[in-house]
């Protein structure tokens, strides 16, 4: 009696295709006109701030106004979870760098970190609205203190980036060590903005000139 078996054919691999350069560009490109337009258009207040100033602001603000601010901020927060999730693999490289992850979890914390700052930002305006004192300047403290996540965020991309760049050769070595040394100065109290400032900026090069896999 003869058997016949069929050939132990296996299904081919899955392959992942990685993103594409003029999508990363694209992207940062969305990120830095959002970023410029909201730097532009806000204000930096203090604990300490005078009431009236803060009054003066938000009182001369229509709602509309804001409440179309607060949904850009959030498309702005949007790009940059797609970005962080864009570079994960590009950054972890050839090495298959754990470090990719940390640059994805610290866009994540810092898009959680800007989504809050809008927040803040609304309810400031209604509470300037509403004439309640005690609500601004408690959340005036608040949007003080924001920047303490920024921080942390702050230091898990640029370090995060800079080590994968040098160990796996993902980014450009001078791109690399002038990531770190921006990650590293992050938790020096206000030093921790010159990297917020710088981000968008960063943002750019790292679309630029991150090796991307091309045989997916």
């Amino acid at each position: 009696m003869t058997q016949t078996t069929a050939p132990n054919t296996a299904p081919p691999a899955a392959t992942t295709a990685g993103p594409r350069r003029r999508t990363l560009v694209g992207l940062a490109g969305a990120i830095l006109v959002l970023y410029a337009a909201m730097f532009a258009a806000g204000i930096n207040l203090g604990y300490d701030a005078k009431l009236a100033d803060i009054t003066d602001h938000y009182g001369g603000t229509s709602e509309n106004v804001t409440r179309i601010s607060a949904y850009a901020g959030m498309v702005f927060v949007g790009l940059l979870l797609f970005f962080g999730a864009a570079i994960r693999r590009p950054v972890r490289g050839a090495g298959r760098s754990w470090l990719g992850d940390v640059v994805l979890l610290g866009f994540g914390a810092l898009a959680a970190t800007l989504a809050s700052w809008v927040i803040v930002d609304v309810a400031l305006w209604e509470a300037v609205d509403y004439g309640d004192e005690s609500a601004i300047r408690a959340l005036v403290t608040i949007s003080d203190a924001g920047f303490l996540p920024l921080m942390a965020s702050m230091i898990a991309i640029y370090v995060g980036a800079g080590l994968a760049g040098l160990l796996t050769g993902s980014i450009p070595k001078w791109l690399a060590i002038a990531s770190l040394v921006v990650g590293l100065i992050a938790p020096l109290g206000p030093l921790g903005f010159f990297g917020a400032v710088l981000l968008p900026l960063w943002v750019m090069a790292v679309a630029l000139t991150v090796r991307l896999d091309t045989s997916a």
